[in-house]
């Protein structure tokens, strides 16, 4: 009696525990489906890539007279603001130039009479802010040289950058000034048109002397410095290369089936690689027309046999919105990973 309630039980408890593992497994199957669902929508609303790369303007510094370097002032990696000098170029035929141009200028004036009144007293600023600034370079130049090496600027090389910022400034005025009364009307007679003549070949020369200065175009980072005083270089010619310290963006490469939600407008996360843990913010510009291989060296040739379907990538550039970090600066070329939030509409 007693042995068969025992086998009765146990069929019983068999069930039970069969039943059990069926839920378990069942629970498992559900959950790892919903899980796969939920990451399935997640990355079509969000969509992500760790093919980005961090990127800003690039400026091609040329000077724009030509003639032998004479002195530079800047190294590679340096910080410099617009208008900061960069490099002199040797100022003996330009001088030359100038003293001829000026004697040309004199006799011309002094045969035209009354009516060179106004182009002679601007002549005469010009040429004494043009002094000025030569006499700013200088001290800065002094000032430069008198700091070690390694140190940070000394306040007389920043007060002699600020003066040579303001000696720029003054001579634009001069230059501007002597222009416009190039532009006067004058009485036609052979006097005045050598007079117009001799204006503009002044104009010119203290241009040519006053670009023997090569400045920075734009505030950023220098980069490729490989320039060298007696080095002799062409006006117009690339010597090195200015990081602009201004718009930085992320150049994404989104897969083309993540497309479709992608807009400009929409806002983006950025992680850098470079910086573990740090979250910039930033916003859709604009989508690509082509794809990647497109604009390549060698695009791919595909009206071939052996022709097989890949997956294109897109470039999608995304503005860096995020105010800048001094302990975190940006550098040109830094891999990042990219998510969209697409649950916005955009533009």
């Amino acid at each position: 009696m007693n042995q068969d309630a025992s086998t009765a039980k146990r069929p019983s408890s068999q069930d039970t525990a069969a039943k059990r593992r069926w839920i378990v497994l069942l629970t498992v199957l559900l959950v790892t489906v919903g899980g796969v669902l939920l990451y399935w929508r997640y990355a079509e609303l969000y969509p992500s890539t760790d093919n980005a790369y961090t990127g800003a303007n690039v400026v091609r510094v040329a000077s724009q007279v030509s003639g032998p370097v004479a002195r530079i002032y800047v190294a590679e990696d340096n910080k410099v603001a617009a208008g900061d000098p960069l490099f002199d170029i040797d100022a003996t035929l330009y001088d030359a130039a100038i003293r001829n141009a000026r004697a040309q200028f004199d006799a011309a004036a002094n045969a035209a009479g009354t009516e060179a009144d106004s182009l002679k007293a601007a002549a005469t600023k010009l040429d004494e802010k043009r002094s000025a600034l030569d006499t700013a370079m200088k001290s800065y130049r002094e000032a430069r040289e008198a700091q070690k090496e390694g140190e940070p600027p000394s306040a007389q090389v920043t007060n002699a950058l600020k003066a040579w910022h303001e000696a720029v400034q003054a001579y634009a005025a001069a230059e501007a000034e002597f222009d416009a009364a190039q532009d006067k009307a004058l009485t036609v007679t052979t006097p005045t048109v050598q007079l117009r003549a001799a204006a503009a070949q002044l104009d010119k020369a203290t241009h040519d002397r006053v670009k023997t200065h090569v400045t920075a175009p734009t505030a950023g980072w220098v980069s490729s410095v490989k320039l060298r005083p007696g080095t002799v270089i062409q006006a117009g010619t690339p010597v090195f290369a200015i990081i602009e310290d201004g718009e930085w963006w992320v150049d994404a490469n989104f897969k083309e089936t993540d497309l479709a939600r992608i807009k400009p407008g929409q806002e983006a996360t950025i992680h850098l690689d470079m910086y573990p843990g740090a979250k910039l913010a930033g916003i859709v510009e604009s989508i690509s027309a082509g794809s990647g291989a497109v604009f390549s060296v060698l695009p791919p040739e595909n009206a071939t046999g052996n022709w097989v379907k890949v997956t294109q990538r897109f470039p999608v550039r995304i503005k860096i919105t995020s105010e800048p970090d001094p302990d975190r600066p940006l550098r040109m070329g830094a891999t990042a990973k990219v998510r969209i939030d697409t649950t916005e509409g955009g533009q």
